[in-house]
């Protein structure tokens, strides 16, 4: 008669026991930090929403009170305030949805990366001769330092790397007065290119610097600055791009000083 053979349980090393538990907890942690950054997010979305659509409501509520049997007594100079005010108010929304939809998209990976291989200075040179003639720009000083011997080619998508580019500069024109400077410049270190945008600006608080590239912080808490439209999502949208190229952005900034915000990624195949 055949004996039953006895359950044992398998034996795991205490060490083993420890690491497993160590990985469990740190994921769990990661998990919760994404839930809160994403609360944090929507919160900063609702908060941003609210404000543009209390002033939609109020200037259409306000011109259908001035309205009699289809015919508005409004003067036209108020009626050429309102329709104004509208149209800031739709665009701060329009940025807002924009911005939010390209982000979700590149980092859900719905956003697909076109890569090819194109020589830097080329690129560089070609996005700022045509921010020379954008008229957004045109009360400040637009100033190129991309020596011509640098002759790297680099991996990127160039739509999306032309996003990266309009954000920092939306970004710099924000924060420097008109008349101000603001550089595009690139380098090369070894096997690694790099281009920055520079602003002699207001710049950044130092205990802010950690934090500007996180799609739930803005620096003191602040709106953006008077009659521009901004999402707060431009370098997180930044981050998000350049992460996915193998790069890495960072921000110098002196306070009163101005900001330099730098992009490093990897040279594709050598030199030209």
């Amino acid at each position: 008669m055949a004996t039953k053979k006895k359950f044992e349980q398998p034996s795991v090393a205490s060490d083993t026991v420890a690491e497993l538990s160590a990985k469990l907890l740190e994921a769990n942690r990661k998990l919760k930090e994404a839930e809160h950054e994403r609360t944090l997010m929507i919160e900063n979305i609702s908060h941003d929403l609210r404000a543009p659509l209390t002033a939609i409501r109020s200037t259409v509520d306000y011109m259908r009170e001035k309205s009699k049997d289809g015919q508005c007594d409004m003067p036209s100079e108020d009626r050429r305030a309102m329709l104004s005010l509208l149209d800031v108010r739709l665009k701060t929304l329009e940025v807002l949805v924009n911005d939010l939809y390209y982000m979700t998209c590149i980092e859900s990976g719905r956003e697909e990366f076109n890569l090819q291989a194109v020589p830097l200075v080329q690129f560089l040179e070609e996005y700022f001769f045509a921010l020379e003639v954008d008229e957004k720009y045109a009360a400040y000083d637009l100033r190129l330092e991309v020596p011509e011997e640098l002759d790297a080619l680099v991996n990127i998508d160039v739509s999306k790397f032309c996003r990266v580019l309009d954000n920092l500069f939306t970004n710099a024109r924000k924060y420097t007065a008109e008349g101000s400077t603001i550089t595009l410049g690139a380098g090369i270190e070894g096997n690694e290119a790099f281009f920055y945008v520079k602003d002699n600006g207001q710049g950044i608080p130092k205990e802010s610097l950690p934090y500007i590239f996180d799609r739930t912080y803005r620096v003191s808490g602040a709106r953006t600055p008077s009659g521009e439209s901004g999402s707060g999502l431009g370098l997180s949208i930044v981050k998000s791009i350049v992460t996915q190229h193998g790069g890495e952005v960072w921000c110098d900034s002196d306070l009163g000083r101005g900001s330099t915000f730098t992009v490093k990624i990897p040279v594709a195949g050598g030199k030209l």
